[in-house]
């Protein structure tokens, strides 16, 4: 038999960190687009599809973080984070928000979500 290599695998701890990472960014990216366009924040949070963008979004930057240096993870998750919700927000999902609204709410989702998501790795 071949010997297949494992994946490494992904603790409790660390699958609630990426949720809350993903939450914890989406519900402040939520209060920015109610702040800055006057969007209902309750229609923006009860949203499904944005909770599993979020969280997809936030288990790239694990992967990301466990690939790259820490420099270039940061980096490359922030950029994800900001341009990869803006991309969906304008041809999936119709927005007519201009272009540079959508990548700063983008990167307001992708600071707070990487933050968030590496504070709860520490919390014990």
């Amino acid at each position: 038999m071949a010997d297949t290599a494992r994946a490494p695998s992904v603790s409790p701890r660390q699958a609630l960190a990426v949720v809350a990472g993903g939450v914890g960014g989406l519900l402040l990216q939520s209060a920015t687009i109610t702040a800055f366009l006057g969007a209902p924040y309750v229609a923006l949070v009860t949203n499904w599809g944005r909770y599993a963008v979020a969280i997809a979004l936030v288990a790239l930057f694990a992967a990301l973080w466990r690939a790259l240096p820490r420099a270039q993870a940061v980096a490359a998750s922030i950029v994800a984070g900001a341009v990869v919700p803006s991309l969906l927000s304008r041809f999936v999902f119709g927005s007519g928000a201009p272009w540079h609204l959508l990548l700063l709410f983008g990167a307001v989702f992708a600071v707070f979500a990487l933050a968030c998501w590496r504070l709860a790795l520490r919390v014990r």
